[in-house]
């Protein structure tokens, strides 16, 4: 029974979105988080047109990359929008708005330290901690036919680390600048 009220809930759902003639809900992912190997994916509700309601989960990690061993990462934030004009397709929607996220970490760097001696790049980390994050976001979002979405945003905030498991006796900080950059396709009902 469970099963089939989920199907119909299911099916009266995608019908509702598909007989929207204006973009109500949109799926899409981030290109850029192929760099780290693992899909973000995003859910946005767009409401009068003017408003939009963003969950996105990303995850991922990255390994090697300049001074930094390890990265890893997994999160969940919640984007809230208000675009210029109304959206319309075959135009470009700008936006504003703000997010609030949190996101588990684990980063594990070694310094480097040039043959000298005397000069160090970087500092040794290894640890594990949960965060709060917060910001502003700002971009476009394109749909140029009848389905198909382009999105291009940043963001720029900081986030409050809780709950840290330092491997190392280094003193670590607080916070951490939080840097978004996000270049995404998508689907639009």
């Amino acid at each position: 029974m469970k099963k089939k009220t989920l199907l119909l809930m299911f099916i009266l759902c995608v019908g509702c979105c598909f007989a929207q003639d204006d973009p109500g809900l949109l799926i899409k992912t981030n290109v850029l988080n192929l760099v780290a190997k693992r899909p973000t994916i995003a859910v946005e509700k767009i409401f009068s047109n003017l408003y939009g309601l963003e969950l996105a989960y990303s995850s991922g990690q990255i390994k090697n990359f300049v001074n930094l061993d390890d990265y890893q990462y997994e999160g969940f934030l919640l984007r809230a929008k208000k675009y210029i004009h109304p959206v319309k397709k075959r135009e470009a929607n700008a936006f504003y708005g703000a997010y609030f996220g949190s996101m588990n970490k684990r980063v594990v760097s070694h310094g480097t330290v040039d043959h000298t001696g005397f000069f160090s790049w970087g500092r040794d980390r290894d640890f594990k901690a949960n965060s709060l994050r917060y910001g502003g976001t700002f971009g476009v979002s394109f749909i140029p036919g009848k389905h198909f979405l382009l999105e291009g945003l940043t963001g720029l905030g900081y986030g409050d680390y809780d709950h840290v498991q330092n491997n190392l006796q280094n003193k670590l900080p607080g916070g951490y600048f939080d840097f978004q950059l996000w270049l995404s396709i998508g689907y639009s009902f």
